[in-house]
């Protein structure tokens, strides 16, 4: 063809002023990029960032037409996408993306067998393909780009004059082909749940594959660069109002909205268009409406353009402005299209995720029970379900839990946030004597086989005889080392059993204790915490193999003594205002009010206080650092208590605290 008056055989919808095509117009419209529906992913036009909400895999298959004079369909597009953690891979095929243009010269010849025959040319352009990838750098950020391949195709007939007995033309095709790949890049940005922000580059990487083109190189697609932004603010739940502007002064602006049922939604959304200098101001329209399941989904949009109808033009239009998109230009008709999607979900759904987890306790090996009824940690975790969900936490600590520890499960509402507790058990052969740093994994799960999230969190695992300098936790030490303990005790009892059967019965539990602590502190010295501080206890079969040890030590032995025999405990914790406490002990000799004089004339040498079964009974303080005998440690202890406990009025001020060990 050359550059010669041509007729346009089309019927063309738009007036002869220069417009720019919306860069970002698609088939489906433009539905909020923060919208849970996984709708749009078969779309990159005006999702230059690839941004998919597609958990693993999504097919999508286009078919529609035009309603041109004849009405024609085809497959518009074939789509894969992948998600794969936070990236996502998109490839679409896209044969329905072509525009065809007929031209019909005014010059004509005489063929040899004296017909007519009149000059076309077709021009061609087509969208091959489409590739995406992008990135989830945070939970509301990510980037990509997408990458497309173009293919231009220009066939002209001309007239080839042959010599020969006499002179005859030949009518002949010249066909010139150009390709080019367009890549952009985009970023997606939601610094609040109801706002979505976006930019994106138009045209930035421009690559051209054929660079034969010579006649008809004016007549490429044309490929300005420039930018665009897009915004999407949720007023409400299911309203999404969606905004993209063109630095070539084209926007495109509309809504979105639906309506949730059990397990699927209907979605209604509509944009309308505006090109630079085109008329009307708002050029057409792109409505859609979707119905969406977990697995299958099925949209039904359309284009419709606000142009005069049958309006011809001249070759000299389409030879000064071109096309610079090739479904929606000057020359596009209406369009429907039908899209089928499938979400092939190999990953389960994550039903639950942690937001946030606060570890509370530091694990100290020899609270054994402590964790099995206190939680070492707490976690925040949403359901991003519309039911109400039973959420397993579970958690291990990394070289410290030989397999993973579950705690009870917990039901979060639909869209609830919830504190869970987790709880562990500490290994009865851990036995380290240095304090480690660790990690702990916590998981929550909404089936058994499968976690919906992994939450990962340090954590200070302490040495074995650590201590968080509580007396209440000194309940521990005492605990442990049982049948070594009631054997130690019963071999000294054994020794005195002569003395003991000449006693009367109710005097039993004190003579015993007063055996236990005479024996005991003829082989003990008092020896402070070896770190000089209240974090180190020993357990009791230590501080007999040691001899000696401090007040927390001591008291941990003689408690352990005398209710491994079945005598009655409290530890007595003396807080002061400031330093180191002190602790000591107090046993119940089982002797009723009446029979305190059995032991002692001074009722100030001993106080009322129930046992476990609420009855009233004698009890005495024992100083067990006082290594002399135990009517001198008595003596001591019942002195310190009543000063600190009742003249310093100690217990109603809360600077005296008595803990029952059982």
């Amino acid at each position: 063809m050359r550059k010669s008056v041509l007729t346009i055989s089309l019927i063309l919808f738009l007036y002869s002023l220069k417009i720019y095509s919306q860069n970002s117009f698609g088939l489906n419209g433009f539905w909020s990029m923060n919208k849970k529906a996984n709708i749009m992913s078969n779309s990159i036009d005006g999702n230059t960032s690839n941004f998919s909400n597609v958990k693993d895999w999504g097919i999508d298959l286009s078919y529609g037409g035009e309603f041109a004079n004849s009405t024609t369909s085809n497959l518009y597009l074939l789509s894969l996408t992948k998600t794969l953690d936070r990236s996502n891979f998109y490839l679409r095929y896209t044969p329905g993306y072509q525009k065809d243009f007929f031209f019909i010269s005014g010059q004509s010849f005489v063929l040899e067998d004296s017909s007519t025959q009149t000059l076309n040319s077709k021009f061609s352009y087509k969208e091959i393909f489409g590739v995406g990838y992008s990135y989830q750098i945070y939970k509301n950020l990510s980037i990509g780009f997408t990458t497309r391949l173009f293919n231009q195709e220009f066939k002209n007939e001309v007239v080839e004059p042959i010599f020969s007995d006499s002179l005859y033309f030949n009518l002949k095709t010249e066909t010139e082909n150009s390709s080019f790949w367009k890549t952009d890049i985009g970023i997606n940005f939601t610094p609040v749940e109801y706002l979505s922000l976006s930019v994106a580059s138009i045209n930035l990487i421009d690559l051209k594959t054929n660079k034969n083109i010579s006649n008809n190189s004016e007549y490429e697609i044309k490929r300005p660069k420039g930018a665009q932004f897009g915004v999407t603010i949720s007023p409400y739940k299911q309203l999404n109002l969606n905004f993209i502007y063109e630095t070539s002064n084209s926007f495109m602006a509309g809504f979105n909205t639906g309506m949730d049922f059990e397990n699927a939604s209907l979605n209604l959304s509509v944009s309308a268009l505006h090109d630079k200098d085109q008329t009307p101001y708002i050029a057409g329209i792109v409505p859609a409406i979707s119905y969406q399941t977990k697995v299958f989904g099925i949209t039904l949009s359309g284009v419709k353009y606000f142009r005069g109808k049958n309006i011809s033009q001249s070759f000299s239009v389409f030879e000064t402005e071109g096309i610079k998109n090739i479904l929606n230009n000057r020359y596009s008709f209406d369009k429907a299209a039908l899209t089928i999607s499938f979400r092939l979900n190999t990953i389960a759904e994550e039903k639950a995720k942690i937001i946030n987890l606060k570890i509370v306790q530091d694990i100290f090996p020899a609270f054994e029970d402590i964790y099995l009824n206190k939680p070492f940690a707490v976690g925040k975790v949403v359901n991003q379900t519309d039911k109400k969900i039973s959420v397993k936490p579970s958690s291990k600590i990394i070289g410290f839990n030989r397999d993973i520890i579950y705690s009870p499960d917990v039901f979060v509402n639909a869209h609830d946030t919830v504190d869970i507790p987790f709880f562990t058990i500490v290994p009865d052969s851990y036995s380290n004597t240095k304090n480690t740093v660790s990690y702990v994994d916590f998981y929550i799960s909404t089936k058994t086989d499968e976690n919906d999230d992994k939450y990962q969190k340090p954590i200070l695992i302490n040495k074995i005889n650590a201590w968080d300098g509580k007396v209440i936790h000194l309940k521990e030490f005492i605990k442990r080392d049982a049948d070594y303990i009631i054997k130690y005790a019963k071999e000294i009892l054994s020794e005195n059993k002569n003395m003991l059967d000449t006693l009367v019965y109710s005097l039993s539990t004190f003579y015993k204790a007063k055996i236990l602590f005479d024996n005991i502190v003829k082989k003990f010295v008092y020896v402070a915490d070896p770190n000089a501080t209240s974090d180190y206890v020993q357990f009791p079969h230590q501080t007999i193999e040691l001899k000696g040890g401090d007040c927390d030590d001591l008291s941990v032995l003689y408690s352990a003594v005398l209710e491994n025999i079945g005598i009655q405990t409290a530890l007595v914790d003396y807080k002061p205002d400031k330093g180191l406490g002190h602790v000591n002990l107090l046993f119940n000799t089982e002797l009723s009010p009446q029979n305190a004089k059995w032991i002692t004339e001074n009722d100030r040498k001993y106080f009322i206080r129930k046992n476990n079964k609420g009855e009233d009974q004698v009890w005495i303080a024992i100083e067990t650092t006082s290594l002399t005998d135990f009517m001198k440690a008595w003596e001591l202890g019942i002195e310190k208590f009543n000063n600190e406990a009742f003249d310093n009025l100690g217990l109603a001020k809360g600077r005296v605290e008595i803990i029952d060990v059982q």
